[in-house]
């Protein structure tokens, strides 16, 4: 009998006892980068290096000269990205939400209006890639609002 309690209280122990960490899903890296010229790469991967890969190489295939991509980049799991101009001066900002990256966004060319003054152009957003990886750009050379993963 006391086998039989011993048994069951290692079933009830194991079946009770919490799931790794380790065993459950992560959040996949999205990574954004942003060239001058206005061209831009999103790549989305469980791993940092693929997803950076990958955005690496659809900013470069949009770029029709040879661009500065991957000079900047922004990586996020779970979280926004904007991405704007102002002239020769980029604002690549991710956040875990929008109204946070909205408001490092304002304070990094609130930053460079205090630095450049009146020689700052005018700013423009580029990109904003959300949460799940979807971009929306407002360029023209864009792809417009489509999920970029790394195999695509």
């Amino acid at each position: 009998m006391k086998r039989k309690s011993a048994i069951l209280a290692f079933l009830l122990s194991a079946l009770l006892w919490p799931v790794p960490l380790a065993a459950q899903h992560e959040s996949e890296w999205t990574v954004v980068t942003l060239a001058l010229d206005g061209s831009w790469g999103v790549g989305t991967s469980e791993h940092y290096g693929p997803a950076l890969a990958s955005a690496l190489r659809k900013c470069n295939a949009m770029s029709k000269e040879q661009s500065d991509c991957g000079a900047e980049v922004t990586a996020v799991r779970q979280g926004w990205t904007l991405g704007i101009l102002c002239g020769d001066h980029r604002v690549l900002v991710a956040a875990p939400d929008l109204a946070t990256a909205i408001r490092e966004a304002e304070a990094r060319q609130t930053y460079l209006r205090d630095v450049y003054g009146d020689s700052l152009p005018g700013c423009s957003r580029v990109l904003s890639v959300d949460p799940h990886g979807f971009a929306t750009s407002t360029k023209k050379k864009s792809w417009g609002a489509v999920r970029m993963d790394p195999g695509r």
